[in-house]
């Protein structure tokens, strides 16, 4: 794995490991990333559950004249209504962080 690699997927875990809705519905027991093809798989723990769950997510880099964000554009499990209620939040609160300042211009050059 290439060091521009590592860089991207430490990005993309920091910002699922840190995202509100995560932190408010359970706990993450993995991540795995593939920045080259742009998904995230993320295992996590729901309050109130016996087992974990696992997510399927993609995401993309977003240059705007706010900052470079990181964007998630779908995200699934193998519940049906999980899956609706995600579509349901989503549509109108769509997950979106901002980069931090160095991270985001070096985003701008290697993304």
């Amino acid at each position: 794995m290439s060091l521009l690699s590592k860089f991207r997927d430490s990005i993309v875990e920091k910002f699922v490991r840190n995202h509100k809705l995560v932190k408010k519905f359970g706990e993450i027991q993995s991540i795995t990333i593939d920045s080259e093809k742009g998904s995230a798989t993320v295992t996590v723990l729901l309050h109130g559950e016996p087992a974990p769950m696992t997510f399927y997510g993609s995401y993309k880099f977003e240059d705007t004249d706010e900052g470079t964000f990181v964007v998630c554009e779908k995200i699934f499990c193998e519940r049906q209504w999980i899956n609706d209620a995600l579509e349901f939040y989503l549509t109108d609160n769509p997950i979106r962080q901002v980069l931090p300042k160095f991270a985001g211009g070096l985003a701008k050059i290697i993304f």
